[in-house]
This record gives C-alpha cells, sequence and structure tokens, in this order.
C-alpha cells in the first residue's frame, strides 16, 4: 500500500483509480532543465570534504530513516511536475491554479494506513488493504479493495523524498527548532541544486533546497524544494516541500468510514 518511489524515474506513478474518474499518464519525456543561478543564499561548497561526505550520507539516508517511523501527520505542497502535471491536476475540481495542498495522518507500524485529503477537493482513507475515496469532498466514499490505486504512496513523504538524490554537496547551516523537533538544518549547494533542477524535469531559472534532519532518528523533519522563474522574480514553477508534525504520537488514528456509497 504505501510503496516507495524509485529514485531518479521519470515521474511518479500516475493515479490509476479514482472514484469514477478515469486517470492517463501522460508519456513526454521531462523537458531539459535550465542551469540553476545564484539564488540560493549560500550555494559554496563546505571547506571540509570529510564533512561534505557526512552530511552527504546523512542526507541520502534519510528517506530510509523516516520510514521506519510508526506515524506522523504531515502538511505538503505540489506545483509542478508530473505528479501536479499529470496525476493532481485530474482529481475533480482540481485548483486551476495549479498549487496543492495536500495533508494527512500516516500510518506504518504495526501496520500501514493513511487519511489524505488533497487540495480540499478529494479525500483518500487506505486502511486494512481497501481504499476509500471521496471525489469532490462530499461526504460520502467508494471502496475499492483492488490495490489499484496509489495516490496515498505518490504523496508520502518518503516517496517525496527519495525520488531525489541527495548525494550532492550540501552547507550545514546548523542547529535549529523546525516543527518543534531539534533538527540540523542543511542547504543545497551548486551540484545539488543543478541535480534537482534535472530530476524534476521543470526549466526554472533558479533553485533553492532547504532540509531539516531530525538530531535524533535522521529523519527529514521538512523539506524545501522550489524551482522559480528566476533569481529576481520569485514565481513558483517548481515546489516540493513538506513537514512532519506528531511524529511517532499514539493520537494518530486511521479509521474506516462508515458512509459508504452502496454499501
Amino acid at each position: 500500500m504505501l510503496h516507495v518511489a524509485p529514485r531518479h524515474s521519470s515521474g511518479l506513478l500516475i493515479l490509476a483509480a479514482v472514484a469514477a474518474v478515469a486517470l492517463s499518464a501522460c508519456g513526454s519525456s521531462p523537458s531539459p532543465a535550465a542551469t540553476p543561478s545564484s539564488a540560493s543564499t549560500d550555494t559554496s561548497e563546505p571547506s571540509a570534504s570529510a564533512e561534505a561526505s557526512s552530511s552527504a550520507a546523512s542526507l541520502d539516508g534519510a528517506g530510509a530513516a523516516l520510514s521506519t517511523l510508526t506515524s506522523y501527520k504531515f502538511t505538503m505542497t505540489v506545483v509542478g511536475g508530473d505528479l501536479s502535471d499529470n496525476t493532481l491536476s485530474t482529481l475533480p475540481n482540481a485548483p486551476t491554479s495549479g498549487i496543492f495542498k495536500v495533508s494527512g495522518t500516516y500510518l506504518l507500524a504495526p501496520s500501514e494506513a493513511a487519511d489524505i485529503t488533497v487540495a480540499g477537493t478529494f479525500h483518500e482513507i487506505s486502511v486494512g488493504g481497501i481504499d476509500y475515496q471521496d471525489a469532490g469532498l462530499t461526504g460520502s466514499f467508494t471502496e475499492d479493495d483492488t490495490g489499484a490505486t496509489v495516490l496515498v504512496d505518490q504523496l508520502s513523504p518518503t516517496s517525496v523524498y527519495t525520488s531525489f538524490d541527495f548525494s550532492g554537496s550540501f552547507n550545514t547551516i546548523g542547529d535549529e527548532s523546525k516543527d518543534g523537533v531539534d533538527t540540523t538544518h542543511f542547504q543545497a549547494g551548486d551540484s545539488a541544486l543543478a541535480e534537482f533542477a534535472t530530476v524534476s524535469g521543470v526549466q526554472a531559472g533558479a533553485w533553492t533546497a532547504d532540509v531539516w534532519l531530525a538530531n535524533q532518528g535522521g529523519y527529514p523533519v521538512a523539506m524545501t524544494i522550489v524551482g522559480t522563474t528566476s533569481a529576481t522574480d520569485k514565481t513558483v514553477v517548481y515546489e516540493r516541500t513538506f513537514d512532519l508534525t506528531n511524529v511517532n504520537s499514539t493520537t494518530n488514528q486511521v479509521t474506516a468510514p462508515t458512509n459508504i456509497s452502496g454499501a
């Protein structure tokens, strides 16, 4: 149910089944991305190669650390790229601005479940191997036990994070409190920004990328990767951000809906 997307894929899997909506994937190859400019506030390489290697190792392994959590709540913003253009934009009443706000809860252990709401227009609950979908937030769900729907997989912070390569240059900004967690703040240097530009498949004039790793557990508490029109024109053409809260809290719950059409 909650599978991790492979790194460097040309695009995340397209939502195969949404209630009463047939979706089709766009098969075009990503357009070449522009070389990132110096929009990042600090794109210099770390002075010590050992420190750079250590930072890259911890950032690159943070996706695995994220998958070891038992549960969390999250908020996410998605703009541009295959996930936005070919999947979320096909949802009923999708916002015309192309800015998708996603929120919800993921349970990873002892059993997997998810409850997510997309852009205030679509609600999906996945629990007990069954997906329940409310297209349009009507309050009534349809049931699908075929396992065909993958939206909860595509939108998991684990899938989003591991779709990028964090082995490039990052500068250690320092210790910060982020979303109530003690973290270390990392900011991408030029080589990492160039990699994000390539993976996104989006042409943008300037890129910035920041990650906050929990000092205890090493998982990404927050991530922000943004491509804008230019360093001076901050119009966002690509964005992947998420923030985690309520990590491993026993109050995190996902329950199957009771209002099911045709039941």
